[in-house]
């Protein structure tokens, strides 16, 4: 019965900590920084809605609800970022095209490269200003952020920043569903220097945004969403329980085997010692 125990012991402690160490091990291969040159990044940008002041080649092809996706891949250099960006519209009775393509270079100072990857995520409750607009940062979130690093996915803790009064947002029904699902809610990853974008849901009007959509004339934008799709950064904090729990269920049945096998086994040795 102990020779059991302790081999139940030694297996659960391996099937507990192995997924761990394995992440552990996967994220120390990675760029150790956020903001060191040759980290790179893949987002997907989509939105149900996007307003334009007048009426251009662009606003044709992504206006309203003609907007299809959009991809963004960013990869650092000393001091700056570079933003490679794709978008795709498909305007009524139309084939999907690409609208526009360009690129854009952000110093770190930009309020393009800090809404990405923001410095000054220190403390619960501060103030931060990202994607041109005023957040407040309520330290790590509930949610959980899964990351592609191409070898793998790392599932690490997430950064919640909630961005306050963002001008033109929409009214009436787009309101409520924006409020439905918590729009405005800003999440980042935190890596050993400087944290990276997760996922945004954004409505209403920003001119990062609108430099995303390669238009100073867009008025506000309606449930649009950027999520991560690829890095290859590390991060700093992994989310321990998931990795923890991932055999707890073998874990489980394994004691109760055992714990039954225990007790039949005593069971038959107090009947021969009774004999």
């Amino acid at each position: 019965m102990i020779l059991l125990t302790s081999v139940l012991a030694i297996v659960s402690v391996i099937l507990l900590t192995l997924p761990l160490l394995e992440a552990y091990s996967l994220n120390s291969s990675l760029v150790g920084g956020a903001v060191s040159p040759g980290a790179t990044y893949s987002y997907k940008m989509n939105a149900v809605l996007i307003n334009f002041y007048h009426n251009n080649s662009i606003s044709h092809l992504l206006g309203n609800f003609s907007f299809t996706t959009g991809y963004i891949n960013i990869t650092m250099e000393n001091g700056y970022a570079t933003f490679s960006v794709k978008l795709y519209g498909q305007p009524a009775g139309e084939n999907v095209t690409l609208a526009d393509s360009f690129v854009l270079k952000a110093s770190d100072h930009s309020s393009l490269f800090e809404s990405f990857f923001p410095s000054g995520l220190v403390e619960a409750g501060e103030f931060v200003n990202v994607f041109n607009n005023t957040g407040q940062y309520y330290g790590a979130a509930s949610a959980f952020s899964s990351v592609n690093v191409g070898k793998g996915t790392l599932f690490s803790t997430s950064q919640m920043v909630k961005l306050i009064n963002v001008p033109e947002q929409p009214s009436g029904y787009f309101e409520n569903v924006s409020r439905e699902l918590n729009a405005n809610s800003v999440y980042y990853i935190e890596s050993p220097s400087h944290s990276f974008l997760s996922h945004i849901v954004f409505t209403g009007n920003s001119t990062v945004i609108s430099a995303l959509l390669g238009s100073s004339s867009v008025s506000n934008v309606t449930l649009l969403y950027i999520s991560l799709e690829k890095t290859d950064v590390a991060v700093e904090t992994l989310n321990v329980m998931h990795y923890v729990m991932h055999y707890i269920a073998v874990v489980v049945i394994l004691w109760i085997l055992g714990v039954v096998y225990m007790i039949s086994l005593y069971r038959r040795v107090s009947l021969k010692q009774r004999r």
